[in-house]
């Protein structure tokens, strides 16, 4: 594009310095380098402007890209965390140990975990007052004979 409005320009000095009688000739010569110039002028203008936004288009482009990979790099960071701290949990869940089944109307098939505090309140309740119960019989036998002759016992 150069060359040729070079080569534009070079033929209309030519024109213009020829051999010509007319001064009209010459001044629409002149006229006319003045528009050859003016439109070098411009196309060298059009072809800085376009650079110019290629240079942003690639500048933008390569931001595009960063923020991409970081936002990437970002989610791939939190999906590793979230998996990892469900690994931990259920690795957690896992050294508890046997659970043991909730008894109820309402357990809904459910299993807790460790030692029942009220079931085992209730255990050792239920156990001495069976232990008192089995005292209070080994020690009432005798006083619950009637007192009645020796010959009737036989």
């Amino acid at each position: 594009m150069k060359v040729m409005s070079f080569l534009v320009l070079f033929l209309l000095m030519l024109a213009a310095c020829g051999l010509s009688d007319n001064a009209v000739e010459i001044a629409q010569a002149q006229s006319v380098i003045e528009a050859a110039r003016t439109a070098q002028d411009t196309a060298r203008a059009a072809q800085i402007a376009s650079q110019g936004l290629s240079d942003v288009g690639r500048g933008q482009t390569l931001m595009l890209v960063l923020l991409t990979l970081v936002l990437v790099v970002l989610v791939g960071l939190a999906v590793y965390v979230v998996i990892h701290r469900q690994i931990w949990k259920h690795s957690q869940i896992q050294q508890k140990g046997a659970s043991r089944w909730v008894n109820g109307p309402n357990a809904h098939w459910k299993r807790i975990e460790g030692v029942d505090p009220y079931q085992q309140l209730l255990l050792q309740q239920q156990m001495l007052l069976t232990q008192i119960l089995q005292q209070s019989q080994t020690a009432n036998e005798e006083e619950d004979r009637p007192q009645l002759p020796t010959d009737w016992w036989g």
